[in-house]
């Protein structure tokens, strides 16, 4: 029986997950205590409460992204919706001091968290460096990368998924816009949105009512409770199969290819 050869190795070409480990640690610490003003929704810091039930909503999909769908292990989506009672403590309309350490307290234990995806990731990650001594890594400013992860898939996930939810948070036109999203929601949850969703929504006269209001305040807080309920766990999901294992080539004399 012939042995399987081994597989050829070159030596000239070293690799490191450094760069990608030290922008998701960056990536999390605007999460958890600077936000994101440059990303589009903004991400405002759980350390310091959000604006609006929307930019909760934001958060939260955007900590699924950063900790490759971890943050469930601490922040149920069920736990964003209004009558748990953990919102109005999120929300910067109530700064009491009890909302302070909550929100503290959320930071402290979404750590874990954090450090669980920072370890899987590690053992997903490569990139290719430029030299044979490995420094080309040491050019990649975390505060200059725009890929959550420094992997463009990474970021088309989470751009997909924040403007899937802009699109719910505005309301539909009418049925065929409704049908058309859901339909876009194959992307944004990488084939995991769940089976019969627009029956679902047609079946529920209130739930649809809802969703074709663009005006109503109340229709808003019946499309926040239905995209964490019914969408947030898909794209926590899509969050967690998404491999890390992209290739980046970081030659030339900058870092531009992390940001493609």
């Amino acid at each position: 029986m012939t042995e399987a050869a081994e597989p050829v190795v070159d030596e000239e070409v070293p690799r490191t997950t450094r760069p990608a480990l030290d922008v998701l640690d960056r990536d999390q610490d605007r999460l958890l205590y600077e936000g994101d003003p440059t990303r589009e929704p903004p991400i405002q810091p759980l350390s310091e409460g959000f604006d609006s039930a929307f930019y909760a909503l934001s958060w939260y999909q955007a900590a699924g992204i950063r900790t490759l769908g971890h943050v469930d292990r601490v922040i149920e989506p069920a736990d964003m919706l209004p009558l748990s009672g953990l919102l109005e403590k999120l929300l910067t309309v109530d700064d009491d001091r009890q909302s302070v350490y909550i929100r503290r307290r959320l930071v402290e234990k979404l750590d874990d968290a954090c450090d669980l995806a920072y370890r899987q990731f590690r053992e997903r990650a490569g990139e290719r460096v430029e030299d044979a001594g490995g420094e080309t890594w040491k050019d990649v400013d975390p505060d200059e990368e725009s890929n959550p992860l420094m992997r463009p898939a990474f970021r088309q996930l989470d751009q997909g998924q924040a403007a899937a939810l802009l699109n719910l948070w505005t309301g539909f036109e009418d049925r065929e816009a409704l049908g058309r999203w859901v339909r876009s929601l194959s992307a944004p949850t990488n084939g995991e949105k769940p089976s019969g969703l627009l029956d679902e929504i047609v079946a529920s006269p209130p739930l649809l009512e809802a969703l074709l209001d663009q005006d109503e305040q109340e229709a808003k807080v019946t499309r926040y409770r239905f995209a964490m309920s019914a969408v947030m766990p898909s794209f926590l999901s899509a969050a967690r199969t998404l491999s890390g294992g992209e290739r980046t080539d970081s030659s030339g004399p900058t870092h531009g290819a992390f940001n493609s």
